[in-house]
């Protein structure tokens, strides 16, 4: 409830505009508590994931849970969505494509960050030491693999899979931003972004929530039955899922930065009225065309 009021409240002032008089510090703050608002009421739905993906087995458990956790999880979204526009403001970013121009990527074709690297390879390792500790149970337990049953739990190994090592190369690698020449079709075309970025903050989100806070510590406090299981099948599922998730979470980051809108504004235009266009002040080497140097 305490998530749920604050988010009201931040949410309120930002979407009023009361904020736009105040100081940058108090903004700043407005900002991080909508943040923190947002991402606790995500954390605090992580049960929604797995709700979700239980419902291709055709088992709910209570629909009014699955409804709460889905409100709390899309309140959180657009609260996160109202921190970022008031972000957007506070740091005076462009206008029309919310960059900072001068210290944002402004093409798809930017490299991407080294930590953006490290963190979509953080995430296919979390995945491999996840996977690793399904092998390792099922043949513990002489039973089939996962990935050969014809059933719906093969065919969400699967899926969980292709998230753990395609999705998070998508999000640091060109291809996941522009079609590569082997998808005759599309070659050379944009990836629509949320077709990328939406998994990825989904299954992130998810991960981390779920395991990386909720399963951390239930294992920390003995709670459940995850006291009974064996510490080397805990430990690689805990810390495989976390570092998956926030792996995801961090590379969607540089992908969300990289995949935005081109600015229509022309890059010469910036450099030559940066207080219009960039909605901040830059330092220039020397005076504006046409003014008389001052003393």
């Amino acid at each position: 409830m305490t998530l749920a009021f604050t988010a009201a409240a931040v949410c309120s002032l930002i979407a009023a505009g009361t904020a736009h008089h105040w100081a940058a510090p108090a903004r700043w703050t407005l900002v991080a508590l909508a943040w923190v608002a947002g991402a606790g009421l995500i954390v605090y739905s992580y049960a929604l994931a797995i709700s979700l993906a239980t419902m291709l087995f055709g088992q709910v458990d209570h629909w009014g849970a699955l409804l709460t956790r889905a409100a709390g999880a899309t309140a959180g979204a657009l609260t996160l969505a109202c921190a970022v526009a008031e972000q957007r403001r506070v740091r005076r970013a462009c206008v029309h494509c919310a960059r900072v121009h001068g210290r944002s990527p402004e093409r798809r074709t930017d490299p991407t960050p080294r930590w953006a690297y490290l963190a979509a390879y953080i995430a296919i390792g979390g995945c491999a030491v996840r996977v690793t500790a399904l092998v390792l149970d099922s043949m513990t337990a002489h039973e089939p693999l996962p990935f050969t049953l014809g059933s719906p739990f093969g065919i969400f190994v699967v899926l969980m899979i292709l998230a753990g090592t395609l999705l998070p190369l998508a999000l640091v690698h060109r291809f996941g931003r522009i079609w590569p020449r082997w998808v005759v079709p599309l070659a050379g075309r944009d990836v629509p972004r949320w077709l990328v970025l939406g998994p990825a903050l989904f299954v992130g989100a998810g991960l981390t929530g779920y395991f990386g806070v909720a399963g951390m510590t239930a294992w920390l406090l003995g709670k459940g039955n995850l006291a009974q299981a064996p510490v080397w099948k805990v430990s690689m599922e805990m810390f495989g899922y976390t570092s998956w998730g926030l792996g995801l979470l961090a590379a969607a980051m540089s992908y969300y930065g990289l995949t935005r809108r081109d600015c229509p504004i022309p890059r010469a235009h910036h450099l030559a009225d940066p207080e219009r266009h960039h909605g901040a002040r830059l330092s220039w080497p020397g005076p504006k065309r046409g003014s008389t140097p001052s003393a």
